[in-house]
């Protein structure tokens, strides 16, 4: 057995799905781990050093909005 990864444009993998299965492939999804942009991880380290809001309740949280 051989192991063979490909990357499908997100509209086309339903297509390349259906024709691997038709050929008995077997077929696992791998996941991709996408890094944060810069923004997120600016707002990550406030929040770790304690700077963020907080709210008791989720109708504080839409107030603050």
């Amino acid at each position: 057995m051989q192991t063979l990864e490909i990357q499908v444009p997100d509209n086309k993998s339903r297509l390349v799905k259906g024709f691997l299965k038709e050929l008995g492939v077997v077929i696992k999804v791998k996941k991709t781990h996408k890094e944060p942009n810069i923004d997120t991880v600016e707002a990550m380290n406030e929040l770790k050093a304690g700077k963020g809001k907080h709210f008791k309740n989720v109708d504080e949280l839409f107030k603050g909005l």
